[in-house]
């Protein structure tokens, strides 16, 4: 080795490959590793201090070990940034044609069959499953007596459950 080179860049040289598994073992990839290896190096060889240091590959392992957790710290941030990596399993949110299909389906035999429903019927399930009215409520303003609400938004439900056009939960 040349006896002109600087204390630490003859550290550097002699505790290279295992500065490089050190590096690899925090980042989890050879390239990324590689790189921070050269980072180590550029900050080192310039270095104005280079006599005063004790232990050069205590120095050195400092050095690298803070650049890896800065590049770790800045991964992190860009992937918050970014929303994540990218995934082939990602679902996506919007309905995929076929289930738009069927509830668009639905949804034309639920109005067709609302339609064919007398005018009372068909308001007093709008008020209780849309408005959240009460069949007390809707007996009231209908002036009609509550068992008869029941009965109607019953038979209602049961026909619906039927034509599997809403679950049994109804």
């Amino acid at each position: 080795m040349n006896p002109d080179f600087p204390p630490l860049t003859v550290a550097f040289l002699h505790h290279q490959s295992e500065l490089r598994q050190f590096l690899y073992r925090r980042v989890h990839c050879a390239e990324t590793a590689a790189d921070l290896l050269h980072d180590t190096y550029l900050q080192i060889a310039d270095y104005p201090a280079q006599g005063q240091i004790a232990n050069g590959r205590a120095f050195l392992y400092r050095v690298a070990g803070n650049l890896a957790l800065d590049h770790l710290r800045a991964q992190t941030r860009q992937q918050a940034r970014d929303g994540g990596d990218l995934d082939d399993e990602w679902p996506c949110l919007r309905p995929q044609p076929e289930d738009y299909l069927q509830a668009r389906q639905q949804w034309l035999e639920v109005s067709c069959w609302l339609s064919s429903l007398p005018l009372s019927g068909r308001q007093m399930l709008y008020w209780y499953r849309l408005d959240g009215k009460s069949q007390r409520q809707i007996a009231t303003e209908l002036g009609v007596s509550e068992r008869h609400v029941e009965h109607v938004l019953s038979r209602a439900g049961k026909l619906l459950a039927e034509k599997r056009l809403i679950d049994d939960s109804y």
